[in-house]
């Protein structure tokens, strides 16, 4: 019978390989995903890369002490709303102005 320590070299030695085999793949994984979406014509709004990241929706208001609401509209540009009550951002009425719909620029949940 393996004794703990023997356990613990084969699990440290099997882990290290894994991670080997996984940055040997890693590259062809990548050239795969670009391959198909140029091939599919996928957007990052599609896959949700313009969505901003988690410390945006945990970050808290000044002197409000709520929690900032999450985006529900993005321009793909950088900009969100949440669309919550209030002023609408400039480059929602711009939209809307142009004859546009919001909801065409929905995050998609």
């Amino acid at each position: 019978m393996s004794t703990l320590e023997e356990l613990n070299a084969q699990i440290a030695e099997l882990t290290r390989q894994a991670e080997e085999i996984k940055a040997q793949e890693r590259g062809n994984v990548i050239a795969e995903l670009r391959e198909k979406i140029a091939l599919y014509g996928i957007t990052a709004r599609e896959l949700r890369l313009d969505i901003p990241s988690e410390p945006y929706r945990e970050r808290r208001r000044a002197g409000m002490g709520g929690e900032k609401p999450v985006p529900k509209y993005t321009d793909g540009q950088g900009n969100y709303w949440a669309g919550g009550r209030g002023r609408k951002p400039a480059w929602v009425q711009e939209i809307i102005n142009n004859g546009g719909n919001i909801e065409d620029y929905r995050i998609v949940d």
